[in-house]
């Protein structure tokens, strides 16, 4: 990685470092040296909720309104914190498909998220 990209890359890591949220992918630790930057993050099984919308027939009201509040939850805890994502869209939605935790969402790719200050008018 060069440039811009490490330089995202390195941005994204700070951004994450500082969110602890059910419906938001946790980064545990960085580990980096001359050539590469390694990142241990949360597990996530499951798949992008984009995947599971396109492999339904349909998507019932109860879970488009269990996955939707999940999302808005991760988003208000991101705002109160300063963060904006920027990216929000259902690739960038992990869906867990697994029988404990059925319906539950991760957020991630925070490559392009911006921090604001609250009192920042701009």
């Amino acid at each position: 990685m060069e440039g811009g990209d490490l330089l995202m890359l390195k941005y994204e890591i700070e951004v994450l470092k500082n969110l602890y949220h059910p419906n938001i992918v946790r980064l545990y630790e960085v580990y980096d040296d001359d050539s590469s930057i390694f990142m241990v993050m949360e597990k996530c099984e499951g798949r992008e909720l984009f995947e599971e919308i396109r492999s339904r027939v349909t998507f019932n009201e109860r879970e488009a309104a269990l996955v939707t509040k999940q999302i808005l939850q991760a988003i208000a805890y991101c705002h109160e914190r300063g963060v904006v994502h920027r990216d929000l869209k259902p690739e960038n939605i992990l869906l867990d498909t697994s029988k404990e935790a059925r319906g539950s969402i991760k957020v991630i790719d925070f490559g392009t998220a911006s921090v604001f200050r609250k009192d920042d008018k701009s």
